[in-house]
């Protein structure tokens, strides 16, 4: 996985990702988490899986979230970046999409933003639904030579769930927010 990162220039320090992702991974948070449907207000436990440097944790803490945030990526530099800002109500984590070390629905809130294209998407999607209790958000990189065909896979492995996509122009992802029907 990490060399599939550094194929598609991701190998960036982590202690640069801020300079070179930080305004970008913002818009996808503005689209994502205020012109969606998404209400933080009944989420107490999130996900995020190829954290980074904790950029998501910080953007929901000052939208308000005060729920539990499990920071979760497989470069220890990552994590360890992320740790100079972790706050009491958070955890990071060093492990694999592929395999996630936790129990079925833990989370009411799972977000996998910019990475699907470097997992093997079936495994890590069929990982990803069974911890997830109600919401899970995927962007996919647009303009990539198997996008549409990721895309095609996530609506696929989805059924069952409620799937919306978000697409604008400046957004360099597609965004899906999939959100678990009634059992």
């Amino acid at each position: 996985m990490a060399e599939i990162g550094r194929v598609l220039g991701y190998d960036v320090p982590a202690e640069g990702y801020r300079e070179l992702y930080g305004e970008e991974q913002l818009q996808k948070y503005d689209l994502i988490f205020r012109n969606s449907t998404i209400d933080l207000e009944n989420v107490e436990m999130v996900l995020d899986v190829g954290c980074g440097i904790g950029l998501l944790r910080e953007y929901l803490r000052e939208l308000g979230f005060d729920g539990f945030y499990i920071g979760l990526d497989i470069l220890e530099d990552r994590i360890m970046e992320a740790k100079k800002n972790k706050d009491h109500n958070s955890d990071l984590i060093l492990a694999d999409a592929h395999h996630l070390p936790f129990r079925d629905r833990s989370f009411d809130l799972i977000a996998l933003i910019t990475v699907a294209h470097l997992l093997k998407i079936e495994e890590s999607l069929k990982e990803l639904k069974r911890a997830s209790k109600r919401i899970l958000i995927i962007t996919i990189l647009k303009g990539m030579s198997f996008s549409a065909k990721l895309f095609k896979i996530v609506k696929e492995l989805m059924s069952g769930w409620m799937v919306t996509s978000l697409d604008k122009p400046w957004i360099k992802d597609l965004i899906c927010i999939s959100i678990r029907r009634g059992d």
